[in-house]
C-alpha cells in the first residue's frame, strides 16, 4: 500500500471574500488572511496518508521558513520527505487563494522551487518509484520531470495516476503513459481540445481514444464520471453544505491513490474518493479539510442508512 507522490509544495495565503475579484477590480476581504500549507502534490500526499497509505513525496522547497514549515507539516502528517530537496537561494512555492461566500475559489500560484524539480530528482528517486504500488502526479512541476517519472513507473509495472492540473491545451503526446487520468470537467475539455461546456462524457471518450486507460472526471457538485473503453458510469454526489471547495480535488486524488494501492477495485476506490471529497468541502482550507479514513467510512455508512430508510419509506 505504497504511494509515491511527485509534485508541488506550496504555502497558501487565503482570503475570504463576498465575491471573486474581476479584472482591474480591488475588493476587501472579510477578515485577516490565513497562511497555511498547500500545493497540489503535498495536499494529495497528506490525503493519501490520511486514507491509510504509506506515502513518500518527491519535491523541492526553498531554503526559507516556508520550506521548513512545509516539510515539518508533511512529516507530522506521516509523509516520508527523504526525497524532498531543499534548494539554496530559492523560494518555496506560494499560492494566493480567494474564496467567496459560496465556497468557490480563484487561485494563482508562484512556482518557486517547484519549477526546479528535474529529471535528476526523478533518477535519484528511482528505487522509491519502482517499489511503489501507485505513483501520483500533477502538473504544477516541470513536464520533463512528470514524463521521466511516468517512464520509470511504467517500466517497473507501477500504475500512474495523473491529475492534469493546470491542464495543458490540447492532447499531450505522453497521455498514453497514464493509467488513470483525473481531470475536472474544464481540464478534461482542455486536454481533449473540446469547446468549453462540452460534456464530460464526450471529453472522457476522446481521452480514452488518445490512449488513457481510465478517466475519472470530477464534476464538483454533480459527483464524478468513471470512464473506461466501452463503458461509462456516473457516481452521484452527496448533498452537503459547502464551505470551501479548495483542495477537494486533491482529497479525491489522494484517497483514490490510497484505495488502489490497497488493492481496491477502481469503482470502489472512486466511490470512497467521492465521499472523502464531499466531506472536505464542508470544511475550510485545503489541508485542514482532509478527512481521515474512519471519517469517510462513517460518512458513507450514514448515507447508506439514510438511503435505505428513504427507499423503505417509498415502498
Amino acid at each position: 500500500m505504497r504511494v509515491t507522490v511527485i509534485g508541488s509544495i506550496n504555502s497558501d495565503i487565503t482570503i475570504a471574500t463576498d465575491s471573486l475579484v474581476k479584472p482591474n477590480e480591488t475588493i476587501v476581504g472579510q477578515s485577516d488572511y490565513i497562511l497555511s500549507q498547500g500545493g497540489k502534490g503535498a495536499n494529495q500526499a497528506v490525503a493519501a496518508a490520511a486514507a491509510g497509505a504509506t506515502v513518500a513525496m518527491v519535491a523541492c522547497v526553498g531554503d526559507d521558513s516556508f520550506g521548513e514549515s512545509a516539510i515539518a507539516d508533511l512529516k507530522k502528517s506521516g509523509v516520508d520527505c527523504s526525497h524532498v530537496r531543499t534548494i539554496a537561494g530559492a523560494s518555496t512555492g506560494m499560492a494566493a487563494v480567494l474564496v467567496d461566500k459560496a465556497g468557490n475559489n480563484m487561485i494563482t500560484v508562484a512556482p518557486g522551487a517547484n519549477g526546479r524539480l528535474g529529471v535528476d530528482d526523478i533518477h535519484a528517486a528511482e528505487a522509491l518509484i519502482r517499489a511503489s504500488d501507485i505513483v501520483l502526479l500533477q502538473l504544477e512541476i516541470p513536464t520533463a520531470a512528470v514524463e521521466a517519472a511516468m517512464r520509470v513507473a511504467r517500466a517497473a509495472g507501477v500504475r500512474v495516476i495523473l491529475n492534469p492540473a493546470p491542464a495543458p491545451a490540447g492532447l499531450p503526446g505522453w497521455l498514453d503513459q497514464v493509467d488513470i487520468l483525473v481531470p475536472n470537467q474544464h481540464e478534461a475539455a482542455a486536454l481533449g481540445g473540446a469547446a468549453a461546456g462540452s460534456s464530460a462524457e464526450a471529453a472522457a471518450e476522446r481521452l480514452i481514444t488518445a490512449g488513457v486507460g481510465t478517466v475519472v472526471v470530477t464534476l464538483g457538485g454533480d459527483g464524478c464520471l468513471l470512464a473506461q473503453a466501452g463503458r461509462q458510469r456516473h457516481i452521484a454526489p452527496y448533498a452537503v453544505d459547502v464551505v470551501d471547495t479548495t483542495g477537494a480535488g486533491d482529497t479525491f486524488c489522494g484517497f483514490l491513490a490510497a484505495g488502489l494501492a490497497a488493492g481496491e477495485d477502481i469503482g470502489d476506490a472512486v466511490e470512497t474518493a467521492n465521499a472523502a471529497a464531499a466531506i472536505s468541502v464542508t470544511r475550510a482550507r485545503a489541508r485542514e479539510s482532509v478527512p481521515g479514513a474512519a471519517d469517510v467510512a462513517q460518512f458513507r455508512a450514514q448515507h447508506r442508512r439514510a438511503a435505505d430508510s428513504l427507499r423503505k419509506a417509498r415502498a
